[in-house]
Parts: C-alpha cells; sequence; structure tokens
C-alpha cells in the first residue's frame, strides 16, 4: 500500500458539459483535499462540481458557485473538510464560462 500526494491540474475549455476533473485509478482510494477554481474567462463564470460515483451508477453535485468573478479563485473544501473517491470515481465539472484553471490536490491510497 502507497500513499501518493498529487495535484490534478486540467483547463476546462468547454461549456455546458460535464468535463472531467480527476479519476481515481482503478486500484486505489483518493482523498480529496482541496480544489481550486481559477477563472479567466473575462467575465463571472458559474460552475457545479460534480461526484461520479462509479460502483452506484450515480452522479450528484457536491458543491455550486453561482459567480465567481474574473481572475478569482474559489478553494472548494480546505478546513478539514475532504471528499473521499473509490476506485474509477469521477470528480466532474460543468461551467457556463470559460477557460477556468482546475487544480485538485489529493492523496492517493493504492492497494498494489
Amino acid at each position: 500500500m502507497a500513499n501518493t500526494y498529487k495535484n490534478s491540474i486540467v483547463n476546462i475549455t468547454a461549456t455546458g458539459s460535464d468535463e472531467v476533473a480527476y479519476t481515481c485509478p482503478s486500484d486505489a482510494t483518493a482523498i480529496i483535499n482541496t480544489i481550486f477554481v481559477y477563472n479567466r474567462a473575462g467575465g463571472a463564470a458559474a460552475f457545479s462540481l460534480k461526484l461520479n460515483d462509479s460502483s452506484a451508477s450515480s452522479t450528484t453535485t457536491i458543491y455550486y458557485n453561482p459567480s465567481l468573478a474574473d481572475v478569482n479563485t474559489d478553494t472548494v473544501l480546505g478546513d478539514g473538510n475532504v471528499v473521499v473517491l473509490e476506485d474509477s470515481d469521477i470528480l466532474k465539472i460543468n461551467t457556463d464560462a470559460q477557460p477556468l484553471d482546475v487544480t485538485v490536490s489529493v492523496l492517493q491510497i493504492t492497494r498494489s
């Protein structure tokens, strides 16, 4: 069993659809500590973060920001709050403006 700290960095350039921000490997559990969303779209951006639970075949919204101002960062989680992903679970983002820069800070715990 190995613990690995990682940053998953993605640039979201599509609007109106769920875009993958992070996928937990199939042989791991992931603990997401912090998510940073930086808006450089030129105007306010609404976005939602969704968790796709692959074992339950379900998706739920875990966070919504209706108006992130241009050239501002929203720090999601922190203060001891975490999101746990099981193997193959996916964290997605959906936005009405682009581009958004997303950084997911995660601890991956592999079983092999």
